[in-house]
């Protein structure tokens, strides 16, 4: 977006969030059952929506989980969407063929978190960062989100600048629901124990959740996961075994030795590889406006945290540090 009313960007927004009386939570899932928990105790909620059949119906969270198309909204209810970005497209067209409107008769999450903390508590209030504190991965897939067939070298980071930009972030936010130790494949990288230590010892009092993601095909030596145990982290493992086939003992192996070591983790099965970046799409030529129409209608929300500043966009931090992309960050972390 293009600030028009700096500092007053959303006065409206948060006018109608007062308004409300009662928000039903689109989505009874990962983003959902996070979103409950840091935000229980702050607004009233009515329940649950979720397309899905099988969870309509039933409780989750202690909240009743309803079919969105069996509820009518008052005027003083409305819907917080919250549903991983590629999931909310559909959603979204749902919530609008229904009549309802953004901002309005439902919100979106990671607006929501940052606009009602600043209004409401003069806080700044991430929903999710992410950070690569390194490139390094065991597999070269075609359609990597982090470009690495484009690289030349992967990007191995030192502990002390990793430490460094954790400490300027929280110079500059008060919370956040998701820090997000991404990769590259981060159990190749060496010092991975250290940083989920630092934010949980430093800083875990202002997260909610830290996670980390492996591709289901690497098994750290003992003395790695001896390091990672006890601390308060989960890992989300990727199931990639059918697009894979050679690592498929790998993966049963990895999930025993995590039990083993008491390691929380969940395994993330995914049907479809999602390109996101597509290499082919040339925006050179887009005007400012249509570059703006771009990164509104866009369904990622993730930032990257690196080198002090952050990129709006993890993608195209990928593709900066790839090499194919030299655009500088915007923002840069101040306090």
């Amino acid at each position: 977006m293009k600030w028009h009313n700096k500092g007053h960007e959303y006065d409206a927004v948060y006018q109608r969030m007062e308004e409300i009386t009662s928000y039903y939570l689109f989505g009874a899932g990962d983003y959902g059952n996070q979103f409950f928990h840091v935000i229980r105790d702050e607004i009233p909620l009515a329940g649950y929506l979720d397309n899905s059949k099988e969870k309509q119906g039933t409780d989750y969270n202690g909240l009743k989980v309803y079919s969105p198309e069996k509820v009518t909204l008052s005027e003083r209810e409305a819907i917080i969407v919250t549903v991983s970005q590629i999931q909310r497209i559909k959603i979204v067209e749902q919530l609008e063929k229904l009549g309802y409107r953004k901002n309005y008769h439902y919100f979106i999450i990671e607006e929501f978190l940052s606009v009602y903390y600043v209004y409401k508590h003069g806080k700044v209030f991430f929903s999710s960062i992410s950070m690569l504190p390194s490139t390094k991965c065991n597999l070269n897939c075609e359609l990597c989100l982090n470009f690495n067939p484009y690289a030349e070298h992967p990007s191995v980071r030192a502990l002390d600048q990793v430490k460094k930009d954790i400490d300027a972030f929280f110079s500059a936010v008060d919370y956040i629901m998701l820090f997000h130790v991404s990769g590259g494949e981060p159990f190749l990288y060496p010092d991975l124990p250290e940083v989920i230590r630092y934010l949980d010892e430093r800083y875990g009092d202002r997260i909610y959740k830290i996670r980390t993601v492996t591709n289901g095909t690497i098994v750290p030596r003992d003395e790695f996961l001896e390091r990672l145990k006890g601390l308060r982290f989960e890992v989300t493992v990727d199931d990639y075994r059918e697009a894979v086939p050679q690592y498929r003992g790998q993966f049963d192996k990895l999930m025993a030795k995590l039990d083993e070591y008491g390691i929380q983790h969940y395994r993330n099965y995914t049907d479809q590889w999602i390109d996101l970046a597509p290499m082919k799409t040339d925006h050179s030529a887009w005007t400012d406006e249509q570059l703006m129409h771009h990164f509104d209608d866009c369904c990622q929300s993730w930032q990257e945290l690196r080198d002090g500043k952050i990129f709006m966009c993890n993608y195209s931090a990928y593709a900066a540090v790839a090499g194919i992309n030299q655009t500088e960050p915007r923002t840069s972390i101040t306090t």
